[in-house]
């Protein structure tokens, strides 16, 4: 668990985790710590050994999971606890009472109820991982970037004031995209490649995504001047954007992204969490991600 997610809401949520878990008469590991890594590298050591991860806490914490159990037999239970829960938002649990989601899973473990989900696997030349919701490549990993160096305000707000900052200066980013071996070259917004519907707190860049269905929505947004990228943000917070004709949405297995170059040079974002620089390659893993429910 994370003890700092939510104002506290993780520490009382995990605590009530073990608790459920316990009475219902499972053996209970904690692997949690004092950050993020360290917990996620016990989680990772741990997996194989375990029927069930369980993650209290926010985006980065549930990233932790899918890393550590993605493409395994091990279920994962998420108790979202964060600031933006956009994972568990986009594969449909409940939010807004973490105390309830943690008996949810404890029960949904020892009745081994589970979903069988998509996760998407990255390479990069920094090395391999997984995430289950979407990779942002463009202005949109900027705002994250921004969003994640601010403690105010709290919530989605905090990323609402990253995408005014950032899209007040945006720059285009040239990219070129290709897509189960289909190659094209765009100077793009942003370029996000998505598994489930939302990211930054809830906003709907991929309303028609389906962690589901074994493919990828990729939403190419074209470059626009600073004005035009400010107005479109309201119609991205409710999935109004794909009507727009400077917005094209493509799906795919297999995504290649690559730098064209220009001093501009997002770092990639999955799942809220950094990873390593373009080129980069995603490949949807169909019900590589067992999650409980």
């Amino acid at each position: 668990m994370n003890p700092t997610a939510g104002r506290g809401a993780g520490r009382a949520a995990g605590t009530r985790v073990l608790q459920a878990l316990r009475g219902l008469g499972h053996e209970v590991v904690d692997l949690s710590a004092q950050d993020v890594a360290t917990a996620a590298r016990s989680a990772r050591e741990a997996a194989l050994d375990l029927a069930a991860l369980v993650v209290v806490g926010g985006d980065g914490m549930v990233h932790a999971g899918v890393e550590a159990v993605a493409g395994t037999a091990t279920a994962l239970g998420i108790v979202p606890a964060g600031t933006g829960n956009d994972i568990a938002r986009g594969l449909d649990l409940p939010l807004g009472d973490p105390t309830a989601s943690a008996a949810r899973v404890a029960h949904a473990l020892h009745e081994q109820r589970y979903r069988a989900v998509d996760a998407v696997r990255v390479t990069h030349a920094q090395g391999t991982g997984w995430y289950a919701s979407i990779l942002a490549s463009g202005v949109d990993a900027l705002i994250n970037e921004r969003a994640n160096s601010w403690r105010w305000p709290p919530g989605p707000a905090r990323y609402t004031l990253a995408a005014l900052r950032e899209l007040a200066v945006v720059r285009g980013v040239g990219v070129r995209i290709t897509l189960d071996g289909r190659s094209f070259e765009r100077d793009g917004l942003l370029v996000a490649v998505a598994n489930t519907r939302c990211y930054g707190g809830g906003m709907l860049m991929a309303p028609d995504a389906d962690a589901t269905d074994g493919l990828l929505d990729v939403v190419v947004v074209d470059e626009v001047a600073p004005l035009a990228a400010l107005r479109l943000l309201p119609k991205v917070r409710r999935g109004a954007h794909l009507r727009l004709p400077v917005v094209h949405v493509h799906r795919a297995r297999t995504v290649v992204l690559e730098h064209l170059g220009g001093a501009h040079r997002p770092r990639p974002h999955a799942d809220g969490e950094p990873l390593g620089d373009l080129p980069i390659t995603c490949e949807v893993v169909g019900g590589a991600l067992r999650v409980l429910v």
